[in-house]
């Protein structure tokens, strides 16, 4: 039997990938262009990364909390807010806030309201499993757990799926933005990205290798970072 892997290991792999990815950044930043690209491109994913996971919480939370919790109208109103952004195009909407931001940092900031609808329904949907699972509550009806009970019984369990999902913002991102640079619906003047090497029509082989890696090595670590906290608030 698979022993499951310890804290300190956890911690040590998101600590290991975060140095070896500013190493190589560092080191190879002056080799060439695409290299100083995906150098800044590092600084960009980590800081985006950070304001959308901050974003997407502030907005999930409160909003998760009071459908689970609030009158079904909170519920009703979550469920066709995320049914309507599940409806549209995450390229199409990504564009429009594009073109409706007049700087980078108020789309990322946008990109983590978007996101947060969707952590908002994660949340709810595991705050009414475990409301259902749990009998010490007694027979009531799904969602109707009184608010100071979910904050002191329910938040912290329900915040271990949200870690973990929280853990692929750096690669979705990454992946929006990329997709956004191949169908040319990036603004010239945009930060260089790790999406601009992955989508660009004539991208640098090396550093967009580079960057792909360096993507799916930030996860990895991410999740198993996260999955630490999910277990231990479980």
């Amino acid at each position: 039997m698979i022993e499951p892997i310890s804290v300190r290991k956890r911690l040590a792999i998101a600590a290991g990938a975060a140095v070896v990815l500013v190493l190589v950044a560092i080191v190879l930043a002056p080799l060439s262009l695409g290299l100083r690209t995906y150098a800044r491109g590092l600084v960009f994913a980590v800081l985006a990364g950070a304001s959308i996971m901050t974003v997407a919480f502030v907005v999930a939370i409160p909003l998760g909390i009071l459908a689970a919790s609030g009158p079904r109208l909170f519920d009703s109103l979550l469920r066709f807010a995320c049914d309507l952004v599940s409806a549209l195009p995450t390229v199409f909407v990504a564009a429009v806030l594009w073109a409706w931001s007049s700087r980078t940092s108020t789309f990322v900031c946008a990109l983590g309201a978007f996101r947060g609808l969707e952590l908002a329904w994660l949340l709810r949907c595991e705050a009414v499993r475990l409301e259902a699972s749990d009998h010490d509550f007694g027979p009531r009806a799904l969602g109707s757990t009184p608010l100071i009970a979910l904050l002191r019984q329910r938040l912290p369990a329900v915040l271990g799926p949200l870690f973990v999902s929280a853990s692929f913002s750096v690669a979705w991102l990454t992946a929006l933005d990329a997709a956004l640079t191949q169908a040319g619906l990036r603004p010239p003047a945009a930060l260089p990205t790790w999406g601009l090497l992955l989508g660009a029509p004539s991208p640098s082989p090396w550093a967009a290798l580079l960057a792909a890696g360096s993507v799916v090595l930030l996860t990895v670590s991410l999740h198993a970072l996260f999955r630490l906290s999910a277990s231990s608030q479980s």
